[in-house]
């Protein structure tokens, strides 16, 4: 794919940055008939989740499920309904004449959830936030085009960005150091920065917010939804934010169930749940799909998604002939015909075909044992040494294509050896580099920068890409205003991505909505702009 970001991450989507990164998890069960009971309650929403969220830290999230969970929570400047397609949320227009300066206005009359009036204050102290040297965030990519950070999205001097200047309470401005095109920023900063209240996070020690209280158990909100409990990897309850400036939602209550995909499908039958989160983090098992679509008190559709499962690889550890040896020593085709029924698509790099920038004359590299056992002949690997595959535990259709994958590396001469972890501890691994191949899910975004990913200033660059020539396409990319100049750079990225096999595009398996009939909303077809309208979601 190209371009940056952070879903998350499923992709992801998009997003972004939206970062999106998608495991799946989730051990808990529950009675098929008391929550039958329960779910038929008008008042309350019961969503099915096969991933626990790493916690609730608006400006450090790095999985999709929790930002997924924190889109509910916080407001966001923009909605993408559509793919690429942006309209206002908290903020009533979003405008530039010349694609470096843009004028942000709020809508009047905004409020938290604790009654204070949310601000061009707030915004910009957000921004701040995530500029701050000592802060922890997954979120600097996103702001790195403003003008005062660098390429991590930091301040080198000062306690503010330079690019970012308030006017009044319901206005700001926002300076990029270069031209850019308007989705690119809207995206970026509009529809993946989640604005936090300053009055409430301003009391905590920047250097340890990730820990705070305010990341744990979040007290003050701004989005359709608040939080309430967390049952750690059992369910997280929200309620109606009451001063949702969107007005109140109509569904008061909502409990995210985290489940076993054997079990979503029990409970989406039963009625226990009345939608799956969809989107790689409510996952359903292929073999349940032939039998969810014959249920006639569900609604289910399928779509291409933004998400793909990866085989990362430590470019720290592994040169280019090795990695491309490992490429062609894996059979993408038969993994999709076998556990997903060909209801997926093999990937040449990381843009899936429902993204604008999908690159469709380029052909993924095929299977190809004796050409992989030439490069790895090549390469002057040592054959003898064990590779570890770290494989996260709960989404059952990775840790099979895990398999199918050691099959394929052993039969080009690799040793290799699978080791599994809970998906926390599996990102944790891989994202420090603990690791030497990785099968991890990004939910990318619709804007195609690829900053977050596959640069070396990149918080999601999990494989530690360090290529000048990729480096330089990556921020020409994202400095053209021209969707049709982005495109080709684009394309030229995807090629380059192919030809030095920083990563293993494994699979991009279909989107599933499944829903229960008497939900009216639920998931749409572009996923992570699915809550746009929540607030007007009812049930029967």
């Amino acid at each position: 794919m190209k371009g940056q970001k952070k879903w998350g991450l499923f992709i992801g989507v998009l997003m972004g940055i939206v970062l999106i990164l998608t495991g799946c998890g989730g051990n808990s069960t529950s009675s098929s008939s008391s929550s039958s009971a329960t779910s038929s309650k008008k008042d309350t929403l019961y969503v099915g989740l096969t991933n626990a969220p790493g916690g609730f830290n608006p400006v450090n999230a790095t999985d999709t499920a929790a930002q997924w969970l924190l889109r509910l929570m916080y407001p966001t400047l923009m909605d993408q309904p559509e793919s690429l397609k942006f309209e206002g949320n908290l903020a009533t227009s979003f405008d530039t004449t010349d694609n470096q300066t843009f004028t942000v206005t709020l809508r009047k009359g905004a409020k938290w959830s604790d009654g204070q009036a949310i601000t061009a204050n707030d915004v910009a102290y957000t921004l701040n936030l995530i500029a701050n040297p000592k802060v922890e965030t997954s979120f600097g990519v996103n702001i790195s085009s403003l003008d005062g950070v660098n390429e991590s999205g930091k301040i080198t001097s000062g306690s503010s960005i330079s690019g970012v200047n308030v006017v009044d309470d319901q206005t700001l401005t926002l300076k990029t150091k270069v031209p850019v095109d308007p989705n690119y920023i809207k995206e970026m900063i509009g529809f993946n920065v989640w604005i936090v209240p300053k009055h409430v996070v301003e009391k905590y020690d920047a250097a340890t917010l990730s820990s705070s209280a305010f990341a744990t158990n979040p007290t003050v909100s701004g989005g359709a939804y608040s939080f309430v409990k967390y049952e750690k990897e059992s369910y997280v309850q929200l309620k109606a934010n009451s001063n949702y400036y969107k007005g109140k939602a109509k569904i008061e209550n909502m409990y995210v169930k985290i489940l076993t995909g054997t079990n979503l499908v029990t409970e989406l039958q039963s009625g226990g749940v009345d939608m799956a989160a969809g989107g790689g983090i409510g996952v359903i098992p292929v073999s349940e799909v032939d039998t969810l679509k014959k249920d006639s008190n569900l609604t289910f559709k399928e779509y291409p998604g933004f998400a793909t499962q990866f085989m990362f690889i430590n470019n720290d550890k592994f040169n280019k002939d090795v990695r491309l040896a490992m490429t062609y020593a894996i059979d993408r085709e038969a993994i999709v015909k076998q556990l997903f029924k060909g209801n997926a698509e093999v990937l040449p790099t990381t843009f899936t075909t429902a993204s604008a920038y999908y690159d469709k004359s380029l052909k993924a590299i095929p299977h190809n044992v004796k050409k992989a056992k030439e490069l790895l002949k090549q390469s002057g690997f040592d054959t003898n040494q064990e590779i570890e595959i770290t494989v996260p535990s709960g989404n059952k259709a990775r840790e099979q294509s895990a398999s199918l994958i050691e099959q394929n590396l052993e039969e080009a001469g690799f040793k290799v050896k699978q080791v599994s972890y809970d998906f926390v501890t599996a990102l944790a691994n891989v994202k420090k580099g603990s690791y030497q191949l990785g099968l991890i899910g990004l939910a990318l975004n619709s804007d195609p920068d690829q900053t977050a990913y596959w640069s070396k200033a990149g918080t999601t660059n999990l494989s530690r890409v360090n290529d000048e020539t990729l480096e330089a396409l990556i921020e020409k990319g994202k400095s053209l205003t021209s969707q049709t100049e982005r495109k080709a750079v684009y394309d030229e990225i995807q090629e380059y991505q192919k030809d030095n096999a920083f990563a293993v595009g494994l699979y991009a398996d279909y989107q599933y909505k499944v829903q229960n009939k008497n939900l009216n909303g639920g998931i749409k077809k572009f996923w992570v702009g699915s809550f746009s309208d929540i607030q007007d979601w009812t049930k029967k």
